[in-house]
């Protein structure tokens, strides 16, 4: 008999296996057969866990934007300097793509693929994660301590670059991720010409 444990347990391996196939071979090629060949189950068991191939997407959409939004509300809400704090949470969003690379790739590149209202309630969390640095960055600019700008260029600037390492971050090079971090940080907050 199946316990409350010992599902959650088995959900969790159909979502982890489901995300190294889905980075792996993309949302559209890996099957619900290859999910549960790889987690050694029968693919109708993954029906006991998930009604759809698209559900098991959308929960893991839900998991690493998740863990994304706790991080960067946790950074935000720290009683230090205000640019430390929006520093740390650029540096904490992109160190977690080293970590969550697959997950992030998912996201960006495997939504598509959801059904208009699911892709809403991905759309919906997206909004949340861009409200909350927008928000932060007009908290600097009401305090003086940013331009007067944009905000949402300035949002989108930060979301775009900081997403996009997924796509080039090369773990088996010589510069870490938490260099290229500072890097990104320094460039996005002070720009690269000399005054």
């Amino acid at each position: 008999m199946n316990t409350p444990k010992n599902v959650n347990s088995r959900k969790h391996e159909i979502i982890k296996a489901s995300v190294e196939l889905f980075y792996k071979y993309g949302y559209q090629k890996a099957s619900l057969r290859d999910i549960a060949r790889k987690v050694g189950i029968s693919q109708a068991a993954i029906y006991y866990h998930f009604k759809t191939k698209e559900e098991i997407l959308l929960n893991i959409i839900e998991k690493y934007s998740n863990k994304l939004l706790f991080s960067l509300k946790t950074c935000f809400v720290q009683k230090k300097d205000p640019i430390e704090n929006l520093r740390d949470a650029i540096f904490a969003h992109a160190t977690s793509i080293r970590n969550s690379r697959n997950g992030t790739k998912i996201i960006i590149e495997d939504k598509r693929f959801l059904s208009d209202e699911i892709k809403q309630i991905v759309k919906e969390k997206e909004i949340v994660i861009f409200l909350l640095y927008k928000d932060y960055l007009k908290q600097l600019q009401d305090l003086k301590l940013i331009k007067q700008g944009d905000l949402s260029i300035a949002t989108f600037g930060i979301l775009g670059t900081v997403n996009w390492l997924y796509h080039w971050f090369n773990p088996d090079k010589a510069m870490t991720m938490e260099k290229i971090a500072e890097e990104m940080i320094d460039n996005l907050l002070y720009g690269l010409i000399n005054k």
